[in-house]
């Protein structure tokens, strides 16, 4: 029997094996090495990588993805293809920092795939890695509509809803309340795409931008946006922030007296941005990928919002969701497929449709790998009793009689041109 490249790629050689065996005066014949081989491989884990925020302003988010990817884990078993699944979880915290963990995964511990990215940012920045290294990233969290638009790539496929979407779902409700709006966002890549969205379909609706701000990411003092925002007297205040950054402008604007004064909006909601603030301070009306409470579940929906509840002590918010649903997709894939490779886990992504996850079966577009899906439309309740149900479901869009695709844009729309 001859060496073989698989066994040396788990570090095995026939010669290695005679070697210790002679020492240990163990190995009777060649026919003992072969059930030894067999069982390294099979204890040999499929590792897949995480990248998610361990600190800063969407540390909580963080957490709640990789929660929600260890369900996903935990519904197989903890194993594929009769091996375990292991998560290496490195930290997502501004485009360099992602980035060098990017290679870490992909070098260092020889992951199949990568999934995370809440911040849109850190996902541009990581999605040429994937391109030179040819590995699948699941991009969970990120909106920027580039992402899956101008800059989309073979080897990114997108979970979260683009900012071309969410404004969509979200503007015909908003309309309503008046078309003078304030737009206040982050100055990074999702708010700045998020306000270039916005503001088109505002102005081309007769509407007004009564004043624009950027904020820097981790902004902790919005009195002075606030009061701008009080002297412009705007029908609709939009936000293009998050995480921590959300929380402060809630409890400062509440503060101010302000709350449900002046109806408020953004281009998406994650509920942990809501219990941090309080129920006091929470308000408006936003998109919203997932929600745990509400008709519009699904019974495996139902059972993976049941299953965090008991491991976590706590209800799944939107990004454990979103990292739950990315995982699980990866972890079909490679089921489906009997395979780790990246370009058999792409083909069978871009042909499949994932039933039973939403009232509608969802898919990735094979042309520029957005997750097509509907968004729910989300409104703060009036009165809030528990810790943690916050929202009342109002619409999902698009509506039963329109095509998925309706608020998804056209090719020519999105701009993307996968190779």
């Amino acid at each position: 029997m001859s060496d073989t490249k698989d066994d040396k790629s788990i570090g095995i050689t026939r010669r290695g094996i005679l070697k210790a065996g002679a020492a240990a005066g163990l190995l009777g014949g060649i026919a003992s090495v072969g059930p030894f081989i067999r069982t390294a491989r099979a204890a040999e884990s499929i590792k897949l990588g995480v990248l998610l925020p361990k600190s800063g302003t969407y540390a909580v988010q963080g957490e709640q993805g990789h929660n929600g990817a260890t369900i996903a884990i935990d519904d197989v078993g903890g194993k594929i293809l009769d091996r375990p699944v292991e998560l290496v979880w490195l930290d997502e915290n501004g485009p360099q920092t992602t980035q060098q963990n990017m290679h870490k995964l992909i070098q260092e511990q020889k992951v199949v795939a990568v999934q995370g990215g809440v911040s849109s940012g850190d996902v541009l920045a990581i999605m040429p890695v994937a391109e030179r290294e040819k590995i699948l990233l699941m991009a969970t969290g990120p909106n920027a509509t580039e992402i899956t638009g101008a800059k989309c790539g073979k080897h990114t496929f997108r979970i979260d809803l683009p900012n071309y979407e969410t404004v969509r779902s979200i503007y015909p409700s908003l309309s309503k309340h008046g078309k003078n709006w304030y737009f206040l966002y982050a100055s990074y890549a999702w708010g700045i795409d998020g306000y270039k969205q916005m503001s088109e379909v505002l102005l081309k609706d007769g509407g007004k931008v009564v004043g624009a701000d950027q904020t820097p990411l981790g902004t902790t003092d919005f009195s002075s946006y606030i009061l701008k925002i009080m002297s412009a007297k705007p029908d609709v205040i939009f936000l293009g922030v998050g995480g921590g950054d959300m929380t402060n402008f809630l409890k400062q604007f509440h503060q101010m007296g302000l709350t449900g004064k002046i109806p408020l909006s953004s281009l998406i909601v994650n509920d942990t941005d809501m219990w941090a603030a309080g129920p006091e301070a929470a308000s408006g009306l936003y998109p919203k990928i997932w929600n745990y409470t509400g008709a519009q579940n699904t019974s495996i929906s139902e059972q993976f919002a049941k299953k965090y509840q008991t491991k976590f002590g706590k209800p799944p918010e939107a990004e454990a969701w979103q990292d739950w649903f990315g995982c699980t997709a990866i972890l079909t894939a490679i089921k489906e497929t009997g395979s780790t490779k990246t370009e058999k886990l792409i083909e069978f992504l871009e042909n499949h449709k994932f039933e039973g996850y939403k009232e509608r079966a969802m898919y990735f577009r094979p042309w520029d790998h957005q997750l097509i899906q509907p968004t729910l439309v989300a409104q703060i309740k009036p009165k809030i009793t528990t810790q943690y149900d916050y929202f009342d479901i109002v619409a999902v869009a698009p509506p039963k009689d329109q095509p998925l695709e309706a608020l998804y844009g056209s090719k020519a729309e999105t701009e993307c041109k996968m190779a």
